[in-house]
């Protein structure tokens, strides 16, 4: 009987498949293991981002109060120089333009008042608080007194009475009691006495006053700023003078031009163009904005004015003093503040136009 032959088993088919299955059990369990969205923040990292975010509105909301008044303040201060750009590309300013830059410059002073006076209250807050009075002594409006040898010019020409043409005409009528009196003129002396009181003790100063000449009050020689006497006498000189005659602003410079003194810081008090300059005119006389101005001429356009401003700061620019003016304006002279506005701001120094309840 013949027999067949059995197929020979293979062992691929048990071993594979038991290999197969792991593989795909790994898969799996690889698959479950992983963490998808890895990069999203878990609950510590959230609950840190609160945490961060809150401590930045508390900084935020600390700091909130002063950074809105120097961004108003720089605002105000890039409103100013354009304006003043806008000036220089014209040529002239209309009265409008006068009225607005006064106003943004009085603006920008009230603010720096106001941050200097909170600057103050936070340094003394250990201390009694300081009154308004007390306040408005150490500062005007941002203006510091300080130099070491300091010259203070006070303009007491005929426009220093008042502020409306017509006022002025009237009280030079009145006569001297009555120029003595006015209230721009009292306003002008309260403000030089300001001025004066402030001197650090450590500086020296000189008073002049000018209008179509200029002399120094009482004489030529530099004072203590610690002498309470010779301050004392300074500011009665003063009392005894009364708005009159023309400005010349050149007349007072000349003081400094001559080598009479040599200062380091000049302040100005002063509330217009200079309607006088230098003894020969024959240059003004050539310019077409002065051909009516003449020795017998009564009136002088603002065109003139500028240009006698500025021939006189010309003739004055080597000087390396810091000029700062107090501007009290008059109606009908809308040049005046951008010109003493650019003249400080070149020497580094500032233009000033207090509000009328100050001093």
């Amino acid at each position: 009987m013949g027999w067949r032959s059995r197929r020979r088993p293979e062992g691929f088919n048990l071993a594979f498949l038991d290999i197969m299955s792991c593989g795909l059990g790994a898969i799996i369990l690889i698959f479950m293991l992983v963490k998808y969205h890895s990069d999203a923040p878990g609950s510590e990292t959230r609950q840190l981002q609160a945490q961060l975010a809150g401590l930045r509105d508390e900084i935020t909301a600390i700091a909130s109060n002063n950074r809105a008044l120097n961004e108003q303040l720089e605002r105000l201060k890039r409103e100013l120089q354009q304006a003043a750009r806008g000036a220089a590309q014209s040529g002239r300013e209309s009265e409008a333009a006068a009225g607005e830059l006064i106003a943004l410059t009085r603006e920008i002073n009230r603010l720096e008042e106001t941050l200097a006076r909170r600057k103050a209250e936070s340094e003394a807050a250990q201390q009694p608080e300081p009154s308004d009075d007390k306040l408005r002594q150490d500062h005007l409006i941002g203006l510091r007194v300080e130099g070491e040898r300091i010259l203070i010019l006070v303009d007491n020409s005929a426009s220093m009475a008042e502020e409306r043409l017509v006022d002025i005409v009237k009280i030079k009528a009145a006569g001297v009691a009555a120029q003595k009196a006015a209230p721009k003129w009292r306003r002008t002396l309260a403000i030089a006495r300001w001025i004066i009181e402030r001197v650090p003790e450590d500086s020296e100063y000189i008073v002049a006053r000018y209008n179509d000449s200029a002399d120094f009050v009482p004489d030529s020689q530099w004072l203590s700023g610690a002498d309470a006497g010779a301050r004392a006498a300074v500011i009665q000189s003063l009392e005894e003078l009364y708005p009159q005659a023309a400005t010349n602003l050149h007349a007072a410079l000349q003081l400094i031009k001559r080598g009479a003194v040599s200062p380091t810081d000049i302040y100005v008090i002063t509330d217009s163009l200079p309607t006088k300059g230098f003894e020969s005119l024959s240059a003004l006389k050539r310019r077409k904005v002065c051909g009516s101005f003449t020795g017998k001429a009564t009136t002088v356009s603002g065109e003139c004015r500028l240009e006698l401003f500025h021939a006189a700061v010309n003739r004055f620019a080597n000087s390396r003093a810091k000029v700062n003016t107090v501007l009290l304006p008059i109606e009908g002279d809308p040049d005046a503040a951008y010109a003493y506005w650019l003249w400080a701001a070149s020497t580094t120094g500032m233009m000033v136009s207090p509000a009328g309840s100050w001093p």
